[in-house]
């Protein structure tokens, strides 16, 4: 029997889970005790998130009834626990490779995953690209602007989208620091952490070329 806790379309997005070939609105009403009207008014909000859709006719012997099934976007939104597992692998691989091969390889992998976006940077002067560095950064979820309080250019981030991670593994810094130096093909010196309890993850942007 699923555990129903939460809205009524977290309700149902957790029946739903529960079985491959899906549920009739009468199914859903009959397990959540409530009218089959209501239970029509929660999917048609779930699908249009395109949190769940319209599965095949199921025949019960009476009128055909049509079924509903999680999307992949409905899956995705149930709980995960990706934070554990990568706090896991992190420090599986401090243990094997120690904290320098580890801080190396998070360096790689901002250097490759700014090389991947290096044609959005192409043919744009400084200013430019670290305008497109704040929107880019924008669109990761770490809420970045360039610090107005700064006399040199510095761009700062209120969210660390791994906070909890980097508190535990501050290696993960190294990724940031690959990502926005090779995207500006300058050098970064973060001035502020908030894994260090820093109000703000703040990269100043020296003027040498990198």
């Amino acid at each position: 029997m699923v555990k129903l806790t939460g809205s009524r379309q977290e309700q149902i997005l957790k029946l739903l889970l529960s079985t491959t070939a899906g549920m009739s609105i009468d199914e859903l009403a009959a397990q959540l005790e409530i009218s089959r009207n209501a239970v029509k008014q929660h999917l048609t909000g779930l699908e249009k998130d395109q949190l769940v859709q319209e599965a095949a006719l199921n025949s019960t012997g009476g009128r055909p009834a049509r079924s509903y099934t999680l999307t992949e976007q409905g899956r995705n939104r149930l709980p995960k626990q990706y934070p554990w597992f990568c706090n896991l692998l992190l420090g599986e691989l401090k243990t094997e490779l120690g904290e320098t091969a580890l801080r190396q390889m998070l360096w790689r992998m901002g250097v490759n995953l700014a090389q991947s976006l290096a044609p959005q940077f192409s043919g744009k002067d400084p200013a430019q690209k670290q305008s497109a560095l704040v929107e880019l950064m924008q669109s990761l979820g770490y809420h970045a602007e360039m610090d107005p309080e700064q006399a040199q250019p510095t761009i700062k981030a209120v969210n660390c989208v791994y906070h909890d991670l980097a508190q535990q593994h501050p290696e993960l810094c190294e990724f940031d620091r690959a990502l926005i130096t090779t995207l500006l093909n300058r050098p970064v010196e973060q001035t502020a952490c908030m894994a260090l309890q820093d109000c703000a993850c703040k990269f100043k942007i020296c003027n040498t070329s990198a």
